[in-house]
Order: structure tokens, then sequence, then C-alpha cells
């Protein structure tokens, strides 16, 4: 599960031609997760890598190593991590796995963050699939894959813990525990939306854009594997709940990885069937 898996425009990108990618690394002496920094040459025809901005991102076998890379308005950086399947990494706030981070471009923590000498910024976590803004709110979103239950979308604030804690027994990693585990995690914050017993698979989220949607403008999409669809949350005023839901694409194309809302108010998304994926641009029907 570890390959080139997040990738993101800084917002200065028109002046800087820099972007960011998080992929798998691997040498003779470490395999890790890493967040690496590019430029485009003036004729848009390569990148060169710049730097590597963060590295240590926790990679164990290749699996849960989910990474997303928002940018905010203000040049920071938020990046979602995956636990690497290792049991007291989303608790640990001496790893960078099963976190969401707060980051500078130069990979220095950001201002604000809980520890301001570390890039932490909100913990426990299973995998985070998906960062997203909501509009016009400033409110952090995030998108979480559960086990065979409990895919998540949680609001995040800053020092917050989210609730997966797998070492139910020491050195082992205990799937069969809640996503947000109230009782071996005092205080841990309940998710705003919860998939319940049947996984959908959750894979990436952002809110859509422009008036163009009607009543569904400023809903929260989120792409889903095995559910196969764009799954369209209505979030409640205050943003800690969900008052309606609706989808799209439902079976169309399969397995849907990540979607992303346009300025022009369109939905980009992508499909993860491992063969014949399509890049879609869905637009509101006027």
């Amino acid at each position: 599960e570890t390959g080139l898996m997040g990738i993101a425009l800084d917002p200065a990108f028109a002046s800087t031609r820099r972007l960011f990618t998080c992929q798998g690394h691997r040498d003779d002496d470490t395999t890790d997760v890493r967040l690496l920094s590019w430029t485009v040459d003036e004729s848009w025809t390569s990148l060169t890598r710049t730097s590597v901005v963060l590295s240590g991102l926790p990679s164990a076998g290749g699996r849960h190593a989910g990474c997303r890379i928002l940018p905010a308005p203000d040049g920071t950086l938020f990046v979602g991590t995956g636990d690497a399947k290792l049991p007291t990494v989303p608790q640990d706030l001496g790893s960078l796995g099963g976190k969401v981070l707060h980051i500078n471009a130069d990979g220095s923590p950001a201002a604000g963050n809980p520890d301001p000498t570390s890039p932490v910024y909100t913990l426990g976590h299973r995998n985070v699939q998906g960062l997203s803004f909501r509009p016009g709110s400033g409110q952090l979103y995030s998108v979480e894959q559960g086990t065979h239950r409990d895919d998540e979308v949680n609001r995040l604030v800053p020092a917050g813990n989210y609730g997966w804690r797998p070492d139910l027994e020491p050195d082992r990693y205990i799937e069969a525990v809640p996503m947000t585990d109230h009782d071996r995690v005092p205080g841990a914050l309940d998710a705003v939306w919860s998939s319940g017993m049947t996984t959908l698979a959750t894979a990436s989220g952002s809110f859509l854009l422009g008036p163009g949607w009607g009543d569904w403008s400023g809903a929260l999409a989120v792409g889903t594997q095995q559910g196969e669809k764009v799954l369209l949350l209505g979030l409640t005023p205050d943003g800690l709940g969900v008052e309606r839901q609706a989808s799209l694409l439902d079976g169309q194309y399969g397995r849907i990885r990540t979607v992303s809302g346009q300025p022009d108010g369109s939905l980009l998304v992508t499909t993860d069937n491992g063969r014949d994926d399509v890049v879609l641009r869905l637009t509101p029907r006027p």
C-alpha cells in the first residue's frame, strides 16, 4: 500500500512552480514514507526534486501507509499519515504515524501546534486518507479508513485524540477494537460521521464548491473504494454531525480513489481499479 500517495501544489505555485509529493522510500538503510518538494521546469515538461521536506513517517511492509497533503492558505502544510500497522504508533507522540501533522514548507513545526517542537497536530488515527477545509469556516476535516467497520470523518482540532489504540495485547496489532475507543483512550473525540458495521473503504474527501450544486453546495464529497461511489455528506451548521446523505456514480466506474473540488465548481474524480482507470470531471446540472 506504499507508493506515490499524495500530490499537492504550493499555494503560491504560480510564482514558485513548486509542488509536494508524499511517497514511499527505501534504500539499503531506511524504509519510510517521505514528503518531498519539486519544481517544474520552464517548459512544463519535467520535475526536479528540490528537498526532502519531512522523513521518518513509518512504513512496515507497506501496510496502512496512507499519506495526504493539504496546503493551507498561509503556506503551511497539513499531512495525514497511517499507523503502518504498528500497535503503539497511533498514541505515541514520538511517532509521526497515525497522526495529522502541521508543518511549514521547510518541514519545521508550524506555529500553533500543541507542542511547538513537534509537527504533530492530532493523534489516534488509523489511516488518514483525506484532508479538506470546509468552505467559509476554516474547519479542517479528515477522512479515515476503518477496519471491517467504522470508516470515519473527523473534525480536527489541535491536540485532538481520535481514539484509535490497537495495542490491546503487548506487541500485537489488534483490529477488534473500536475506531474511537472511549474506554482505553479517555477524552477521545467522536467522529462526525461513521460508516457503522459496513465499511466503504473511504479513500479521500473534498468539499463541493460553488452555487451550482444547489442545496448540496458545501457538502463533503468522499471517495469510496469498496463502496464504489462518491458519498455526499451534508454537515450540520456546527460541523459536528451529518444531517443528510446522497451519492454519485454508484457502481458506474468501480472503486473511487480521489475526489477534488475545483474552484470552477466541478469535482475531479479518479478511479482505483488497477486497470482501465480514468479521471472524471463532474459538473452539477443547471
